[in-house]
C-alpha cells in the first residue's frame, strides 16, 4: 500500500456532510438535502469466474449494448440515463469541483463516454446519491487494458500537487492510499482510499477500477457511514453481471 498528499475535490463531500450534520445526521443526502439511508441490496452469492481469454493474436472481446448495460445498472439499484455526462453526473455529487487536469478524474471514469475507444458507456448515482458508476463495454481487451492504465496512472501523477483540485476555489490537503481489491472474476482491478478533514469534518472516498475483458467498470463512493462495504459489494455485483 502506498500512501502520498494530494488536493482532491472531495471537498464537495464534506459540503454534503456539513449538510448531513446541519439536518441532524451524517447520512447521504440528495439533491434536496433529504437524509437517506437505503443500503445497496446485497448480492447473491458471488459465482463469476474470469472471462476467457481472447483468442491468441486478438484483443476482441465480447460487448454489450446500452440496453444491456442498462439493465445491469437498473439490477444493482443504480440510476442510468440520468445525466448528459460524467462530468454533470459527478457535479451533481461534488458541487463546485474544478480540477486543473482533467485526466486526474479517471479513477471516476470521467470523460470515458467521449473516447473513441470506450465503446458503449452507461454512468449512473446509486439510488441513495452515495456512489457513482460508470461502465464501459469496449468490446476490446487492449482498449479496456488502457482505461484502467489511464486510473492507476492518475493516483499516481496526480497524487502531489495542492492546485490540481479545488473546491469553490479552496485547494485541499488530503492522503491517499492505494489498496489492493478483493474482487473475483476480475481480469485487473485496483482501488484507492482518500482521507482528509475540511472544516473540522472528516472524510472519506473509497474507489474501485475493475476489468472483465473488454468492460470496465469505475465505482466511487463518498459516504463513510457505507463506503467501505458498498463500493466492493457494488463493483463485485457490476463484475459478476459483466
Amino acid at each position: 500500500m502506498r500512501t502520498t498528499t494530494m488536493s482532491v475535490a472531495a471537498a464537495a463531500v464534506v459540503l454534503a456532510l456539513t449538510l448531513a450534520g446541519c439536518s441532524g445526521g451524517d447520512d447521504s443526502v440528495s439533491d434536496a438535502g433529504t437524509r437517506t439511508s437505503a443500503p445497496v441490496t446485497s448480492a447473491p452469492a458471488a459465482s463469476a469466474t474470469p472471462t476467457a481469454s481472447a483468442p491468441s493474436g486478438t484483443s476482441a472481446a465480447a460487448a454489450h449494448t446500452d440496453a444491456e448495460l442498462t439493465s445491469v445498472f437498473q439490477r444493482i439499484q443504480f440510476k442510468p440515463a440520468e445525466f448528459s455526462s460524467t462530468d454533470a453526473m459527478l457535479d451533481s455529487v461534488y458541487p463546485g469541483l474544478t480540477v486543473s487536469d482533467a485526466r486526474c478524474l479517471a479513477p471516476f471514469g470521467v470523460g470515458w463516454e467521449k473516447s473513441d475507444d470506450a465503446g458503449t458507456v452507461v454512468f449512473g448515482t446509486s439510488n441513495d446519491r452515495s456512489m457513482t458508476a460508470v461502465v464501459a463495454s469496449t468490446g476490446d481487451t487492449a482498449a479496456a487494458t488502457d482505461l484502467v492504465g489511464d486510473a492507476r496512472d492518475a493516483l499516481s501523477r496526480c497524487a502531489d500537487g495542492a492546485a490540481l483540485f479545488s473546491m469553490q476555489g479552496t485547494p485541499v490537503e488530503t492522503t491517499v492510499e492505494t489498496t489492493k481489491p478483493t474482487l473475483t472474476g476480475t481480469d485487473d482491478a485496483l482501488g484507492w482510499r482518500v482521507r482528509g478533514t475540511v472544516g473540522g469534518n472528516v472524510f472519506t472516498l473509497v474507489g474501485l477500477t475493475a476489468r472483465v475483458g473488454g468492460d470496465v467498470v469505475a465505482l466511487v463512493g463518498w459516504d463513510p457511514a457505507s463506503n467501505t462495504t458498498n463500493v466492493p459489494l457494488a463493483t463485485q455485483m457490476f463484475v459478476d453481471a459483466l
